[in-house]
Formats: structure tokens, C-alpha cells, sequence
């Protein structure tokens, strides 16, 4: 009897520890836990595949595309740099431009075009690009809603009222002070919008957002054009309202430029709670997270990168809406990849956006929110046709 209980123990063991592994796979879990959550999005299977196996399948291709991906932005985002460096209002060839890098503190005309207006040019384009791409992609995430943007959400226009404020107030502003009445601005905005679109015990509800956003932007635009006409700024707002980066030097960016790297180490810190936040409000509270306090600070962070851009370079829209959805078809949902891979590709679409403004009518320059709103305004349609399925 001792030799049978024995044996049946362990078969019974056998058995036991034969369904370990599999219920130990980190990738199985995972995709257990994506079919809970993704449950309603994915009812409409027509093929009727385990989702298991449909996410192992994705995921897997994704996971195969991150290196290949990442070294095709990258050497895109080199090539662009180098363009930017050469062409213009006046070409270099190769030589020309070696000349200039190896022998810095010559004075001559190419030295001042080179290094005092487009490299700072070049370094105000990455970081516009990279922080409007980010701050997209963090607020589609915070609010799951995937055609949610800064300039949509009404954060842009409210910098840019205040920035047209400080200029009927003062006339002309310094730096600084254009830095932060771009983030009071925003500030002012964000509070305003998140407050119209809150309901108690229902969150923020997607569709209420983009109005509230839309309304505000609308009311702020207006605001603006008002002040604009009745104080007779035409001249020192047109080139804030076109967007671009004439007016860009080196001492703007020193003092732009900290606040808007101190938000892009601020979004890889958070990176990955905001995987879990954009996942589904129920499982972040049940995994513990603080979904409010998170959800505030990644605000916050889209608040600094914001209010930095339109210091920069002004009022420019879509970039935060093409660049994220371009990313996510070939990396994984989780933001601790598409945070660094959206503030890569967007650099890089501002670089070649920036070259192209440039060189199309010499020694004009072609505004760039005009050239960004060709290549958003189609995406922003295919988005919205595409409703549901995204």
C-alpha cells in the first residue's frame, strides 16, 4: 500500500510540476494578461485564433523589428543632421563643410553660418521634434485616446496666448520670460481643459476631452487674434503663428534647453508607469499604482515639453499625433521602447521638415507649420476613419 501511495504521489507530483513551466512563462502570462484587458478590443476576431497565440505571433515580430528599426531611424537622423549642416540659403560641398568643423575659431562668413546659425538651428529642430513627439505620445497614453495631442488638447494655443499677452504687455520679452508665460500658459490650459472634460466617478471620458481641448484651443486662437489686432502685434506675432527657426541662437537654447532634457529624463523615470497606465485604469489601481498622481505628473511632463517647443519654435501642430502611431506599428505597446524611438523619429521628421522649409524657395523660407500640416492633416483623417480599430 506504501508503494502504491507512493507512486501515485508521484505521478500526481508529475502532473503538478509538468503544468509549472508553462503557467511560469513570463510570455504566456503576459499574453493572459493582455487577453483580460484587451478583451473588448479583440472580440471582433474574425478568424477566431487563440489571442494567445495572435499576440505571441505580434509581439515576436515586433521584438524582431526593434534593431532594425532603431538603426533605420538612426542613420535617417544622421543623414538629416549632415543635410541640415550643408544646405540652405547657401550650399557647402563636403570640403567646405570639413574646413569649417576642423578649424572652428577661424573668423570668416562660413564659420558664422555654420556654427552661430545652423547648428543652433539643428539643436533647436532635435529638440522641438523629440519633445512635440513625446508629449504625443504621453498623452495618448495617459488619456487612451489615440488621436489625443498637445495641440489638439488646447495646451499649444494656451502658451501662445499667454506668449501674445507678455508681448502687449511688455513689447519685448527676454528669453526667460518667454519661457515661462509659455508654461503658465500651458499651466492655465491643461487646467482648464481637464476640468471642462472631468466627471465624478467616470474619469475622463475621450470624447469630452477632445471637445474640451478643441474649445479651448478655439477660445485661446481667438483671444489672441483679438489682442493681436487691438494692439497692433502683426510683426511680432506672424512669425510665432508660421513656426520656424530663423530667430534661433545660442542663447535660447541655453535657457530653454535644460527644462526640456530635464523632461525627457522625467518621461523614461515614467516610462514604464505609464505602460501600465495606458493599459486600463482597473488593472493599474489592482497592480497598485497611483493612476491620479501618475497621471498629474505625466501631464506635468507634457507640460514642460510643450511649453518648450513653442518657446522655441512656435505654434505646430500634428507632429505629437503622425510620429507616435507611425512608431506603434513596429514596436511593442510598451512606452519604455516607444518613448525613446518616438523622440528619435521625431527629431529626425523635424530635421528633414526644417531642410525642406529651407530649400524650396531660397532665400525664403516656407513657414513650417504649413509644411507640417500637409503631412498631419491626411494622417489626422486616416486616424479618424480608422476609429475604432486602433
Amino acid at each position: 500500500m506504501k508503494k502504491k501511495s507512493s507512486l501515485l504521489n508521484q505521478k500526481s507530483g508529475a502532473k503538478k510540476g509538468s503544468g509549472n513551466p508553462k503557467s511560469r512563462d513570463p510570455l504566456v502570462s503576459l499574453a493572459q494578461f493582455a487577453r483580460l484587458v484587451f478583451s473588448p478590443c479583440l472580440t471582433g476576431n474574425k478568424h477566431k485564433q487563440p489571442i494567445t497565440v495572435t499576440a505571441h505571433k505580434k509581439r515576436d515580430w515586433q521584438h524582431f523589428l526593434l534593431r532594425p528599426v532603431f538603426f533605420t531611424i538612426l542613420v535617417l537622423f544622421i543623414l538629416a543632421c549632415y543635410l541640415s549642416l550643408r544646405f540652405g540659403a547657401i550650399n557647402y560641398s563636403n570640403d567646405q563643410l570639413l574646413h569649417v568643423i576642423k578649424a572652428p575659431l577661424q573668423n570668416s562668413a562660413s564659420q558664422d553660418i555654420i556654427f552661430d546659425l545652423r547648428l543652433p538651428r539643428l539643436f533647436a529642430t532635435i529638440l522641438v521634434g523629440a519633445a512635440m513627439a513625446q508629449a504625443g505620445a504621453i498623452m495618448q497614453g495617459v488619456t487612451r485616446n489615440p488621436i489625443a495631442d498637445p495641440g489638439l488638447l488646447g495646451i499649444n494655443a494656451g502658451a501662445g496666448l499667454a506668449l501674445i499677452i507678455g508681448y502687449a504687455f511688455w513689447g519685448s520679452l527676454h528669453y526667460s520670460l518667454i519661457l515661462l508665460l509659455c508654461l503658465l500658459g500651458s499651466l492655465l490650459a491643461a487646467l482648464l481643459v481637464l476640468g471642462l472634460s472631468y466627471r465624478p466617478r467616470k474619469g475622463y471620458h475621450p470624447i469630452r476631452l477632445i471637445l474640451s481641448g478643441a474649445m479651448v484651443a478655439t477660445l485661446c486662437s481667438a483671444l489672441g487674434q483679438a489682442i493681436t489686432l487691438y494692439f497692433n502685434l502683426e510683426t511680432s506675432v506672424i512669425g510665432w503663428q508660421a513656426g520656424g527657426f530663423s530667430q534661433i541662437n545660442w542663447k535660447m537654447l541655453a535657457i530653454v534647453s535644460p527644462l526640456m532634457i530635464f523632461g525627457f529624463l522625467l518621461t523614461l523615470l515614467f516610462a514604464h508607469q505609464l505602460t501600465i497606465l495606458s493599459l486600463n485604469e482597473t488593472v493599474s489601481k489592482s497592480l497598485g499604482q497611483k493612476t491620479n498622481t501618475v497621471s498629474f505628473v505625466l501631464l506635468g511632463i507634457v507640460i514642460l515639453l510643450s511649453a518648450g517647443a513653442v518657446a522655441l519654435v512656435g505654434s505646430i501642430a500634428f507632429i505629437g499625433l503622425i510620429i507616435p502611431h507611425f512608431i506603434r506599428v513596429f514596436i511593442v505597446r510598451d512606452y519604455r521602447y516607444l518613448l525613446p524611438f518616438t523622440a528619435l523619429a521625431g527629431a529626425t521628421f523635424m530635421i528633414y521638415v526644417d531642410l525642406l522649409s529651407r530649400t524650396l524657395n531660397p532665400p525664403m523660407e516656407v513657414p513650417i507649420s504649413a509644411l507640417v500640416s500637409i503631412a498631419g492633416l491626411p494622417c489626422f483623417l486616416w486616424l479618424i476613419r480608422k476609429g475604432s480599430d486602433l
